[in-house]
């Protein structure tokens, strides 16, 4: 189950994630599946931290960087980035992530989460309503597919 795969991950990364200063949030696909959105894969973990963590992160894992990260859509977002890679999993660091969006730069909040306990270690996984308008905010096409698997999932749990 690719849930238990994801909750693996996390236990893998635990020990540098526990030592983390500020709020960080699982995002992306693996935040919908741990929410019980049921999807066949994920690619990566992505971790939403302050700029501080995502430094710390990316001198903690510096062995394992997969070069001068910034996403496809590099217009789009600016953030303090970092891509891992190791034998076990793939993460992606976004600290203070922005988006432009509407003509501006908007910075990525979560207001909305809920919580879980992974390895002694409180994971915040924003609400489906949360990640429905953060896809909607990252606007690509893969992003309001996944918005659009959300809003189905509502409707029709």
């Amino acid at each position: 189950m690719l849930a238990e795969k994801i909750e693996q991950l996390i236990t893998f990364l635990s020990d540098d994630l526990l030592k983390l200063q500020d709020p960080f949030y699982i995002i992306g696909s693996s935040a919908l599946v741990l929410a019980g959105i049921p999807l066949e894969t994920t690619d990566d973990i992505d971790l939403l931290t302050s700029s501080r963590d995502a430094d710390f992160l990316k001198k903690q894992w510096q062995a394992n960087k997969v070069g001068e990260y910034a996403p496809k859509d590099s217009d789009k977002f600016r953030s303090n980035f970092g891509r891992f890679q190791s034998d076990k999993v793939l993460v992606e660091v976004m600290g203070e992530l922005e988006v432009f969006h509407e003509e501006k730069w908007q910075k990525t909040q979560i207001e909305d989460y809920f919580e879980l306990s992974i390895n002694q270690l409180s994971i915040r996984i924003p609400t489906l309503k949360a990640q429905e308008r953060i896809f909607r905010l990252f606007g690509r096409a893969k992003d309001l597919a996944k918005a659009e698997i959300i809003t189905k999932h509502i409707i029709q749990p």
